[in-house]
């Protein structure tokens, strides 16, 4: 599965220095800034194409966490090689293992992504942001949250004007979603649990809710109202989806994890040889890679047809 999310967005030019101090509000907080970032550390893979698309991807100077190739196009993937990386280490659900004083020493003057050891409660004065889902501000998911996403980021690198052409173009990719690749099937969004580890699905407030419906799927987890919980294999069994999507962070043989739960054998899915392994990041949490998420899923749907 190779896809090149940040050709998707629009090619700016360099952001300019900007002295003027203002804030940003993230997760129930005003993120104040006393200039326009120059020094950004990303935690999370989330915002690469959103900051190559506003033309700001070179004020990273380094990366920690799970950046696959497949996100991105090769001159952005070329880019993050250039960058420096502090960790690649995940724990079993996925989230970043790193140090503070690793993060610190790249002198910062903005952290993306959130971690045990980096997060608002310790980054002291360095302004961070997190993503929306992650916090619990999408109660509701849908498309507008990518939006959101987009302006977010436009706001925090000073940038403000260039969100709407990459929201624009965007907007033009989700109305072009087929409805009826997935007409009449149910699907279920997890992440599994490796070496018999929590296995999770995925409702109401995730991402998997818009690209569901995008899809014509029906999200047999619609109905719960968490973005993210913990499922047992009876009631997965129970759901019996007609497809399964196992969103990971590289984790192998991530789909075995899934089609090895007791009773497994006996979901629709897993009958017909529709689990389908996908990234974490091209459905959650919102972002431009979720559109892209979203496009992968209705191709290789329409190629199972």
């Amino acid at each position: 599965m190779t896809l090149a999310a940040a050709t998707l967005l629009c090619s700016c030019a360099p952001a300019p220095h900007s002295e003027a101090a203002y804030t940003v509000g993230n997760c129930g907080r005003e993120v104040a800034f006393t200039h326009a970032p120059e020094r950004v550390v990303l935690q999370d893979s989330t915002a690469v194409a959103t900051l190559d698309g506003l033309g700001v991807l070179d004020k990273v100077v380094a990366k920690a966490g799970f950046f696959p190739p497949e996100y991105f196009t090769d001159a952005v993937n070329a880019q993050l090689d250039a960058i420096a990386s502090l960790s690649d280490r995940l724990n079993s659900t996925g989230h970043i293992q790193i140090t503070k004083e690793a993060v610190m020493a790249e002198n910062p003057d903005l952290i993306i992504g959130y971690s045990d050891t980096v997060n608002p409660q310790t980054a002291g004065e360095v302004p961070i942001l997190s993503e929306p889902g992650f916090c619990g501000e999408i109660t509701s998911a849908s498309w507008a949250d990518v939006d959101a996403h987009i302006d977010l980021y436009a706001r925090a690198m000073g940038v403000p004007e260039r969100a709407g052409a990459v929201k624009e173009g965007v907007d033009t990719r989700v109305a072009q979603l087929d409805a009826s690749v997935g007409s009449g099937r149910s699907v279920a969004f997890v992440y599994p649990g490796v070496e018999g580890g929590t296995t999770y699905g995925y409702g109401a407030a995730s991402m998997a809710a818009p690209v569901s419906e995008s899809l014509g799927l029906r999200n047999v987890f619609a109905d719960v109202s968490e973005r993210v919980f913990e499922i047992s294999a009876e009631q997965l069994v129970a759901a019996n989806p007609d497809v399964i999507v196992v969103l990971n962070s590289g984790e192998d043989n991530a789909a075995g994890a899934v089609t090895s739960l007791p009773g497994a054998d006996s979901i629709a899915a897993v009958r017909s040889g529709e689990v389908i392994p996908m990234y974490l990041s091209f459905v959650e949490p919102a972002s431009p890679l979720s559109v892209a998420g979203a496009e992968e899923l209705q191709r290789v749907l329409e190629l199972k047809s």
